[in-house]
């Protein structure tokens, strides 16, 4: 009798202690979903862009979307690790220097306003600069984006190499960290020529008076930026948040808001295809880049 009230009053313990943690995985697992956006723009400017899309998101998803802005590739590894963001949006070479790593799980990828998840890169200089071709740029002075680019390193410094000239010896290479800052180098004359991604200087040409530049050249092509999340996050939480991007450009609310999004060249976003790494890998090779 006694040990029957004993089994009893351990059974009870147990179950209210499996109803408290149970009753803390769900706290956890309603948190506010953290956001990260990778981008050249200012955190205010990013937050701006990106509000209609979170607010998107939550109403869908039926949890909080924190906007976070981490800065550089070392600030979003960081924040990966510590777990102090859950979903990220970066370059394709950001992803999958990521995904090497260990740290990040593709759950989706925008697709560009031409209808194309790959892109290519254009190398431009001033029409009276007497360059003709990658070659002439031997020695001179070139403007790159970001060193963790996508469009704005990795790919214009695979079309350098094919051409012969390693960026970091024949060149002397300079980062913008903006668009717009690189650009205007090459009309000053401060550098030889500019790279960036193609329709990037397309609708920064449509902005600027960039009607004294010329394209020399177009890189290989390479993924456009990816939508990933931590491994750690459920994978139900991860296959929500793929599904509601994936179709979100069919739902009249999500395309409105995709429309304001036009800016950063983004249509919409498709299911992520994991073939496109083998571009990443291409480029990475082909720019003398060791590690991979």
């Amino acid at each position: 009798m006694y040990v029957c009230k004993y089994l009893k009053s351990i059974i009870a313990l147990l179950l209210v202690v499996v109803s408290v943690m149970s009753s803390r995985v769900v706290v956890a697992e309603e948190k506010a979903i953290r956001m990260a956006i990778i981008s050249l723009s200012s955190p205010a400017k990013i937050h701006k862009q990106w509000q209609g899309f979170a607010s998107y998101l939550e109403k869908k998803i039926g949890r909080d979307v924190d906007i976070i802005v981490p800065r550089g590739f070392k600030k979003i590894k960081q924040a990966v690790e510590n777990r102090s963001v859950d979903i990220f949006y970066v370059n394709s070479h950001v992803f999958y220097k990521l995904k090497q790593k260990g740290k990040a799980v593709a759950i989706a990828q925008m697709q560009n306003l031409e209808g194309n998840s790959i892109s290519n890169s254009v190398m431009f200089v001033r029409s009276d600069s007497g360059v003709n071709g990658l070659r002439d740029l031997k020695g001179e002075k070139v403007a790159f984006v970001s060193p963790m680019g996508a469009g704005g390193y990795l790919a214009p410094r695979a079309s350098f190499y094919q051409h012969g000239i390693k960026t970091k010896t024949d060149t002397k290479e300079q980062f913008t960290k903006n668009l717009s800052s690189s650009i205007h180098k090459v009309l000053l004359g401060d550098v030889k020529a500019g790279t960036m991604c193609g329709l990037n200087f397309k609708l920064m040409s449509n902005r600027m008076k960039a009607g004294d530049l010329k394209i020399i050249a177009t890189s290989p092509d390479y993924p456009e930026n990816v939508f990933a999340a931590r491994p750690g996050l459920s994978v139900d939480l991860r296959k929500k948040i793929s599904e509601t991007m994936v179709t979100m450009y069919s739902d009249n609310k999500g395309s409105e808001i995709l429309k304001k999004m036009n800016t950063m060249k983004i249509k919409k976003f498709i299911k992520y295809d994991v073939k496109s790494e083998e571009l990443t890998k291409y480029l990475l090779k082909t720019g003398g880049f060791t590690k991979q």
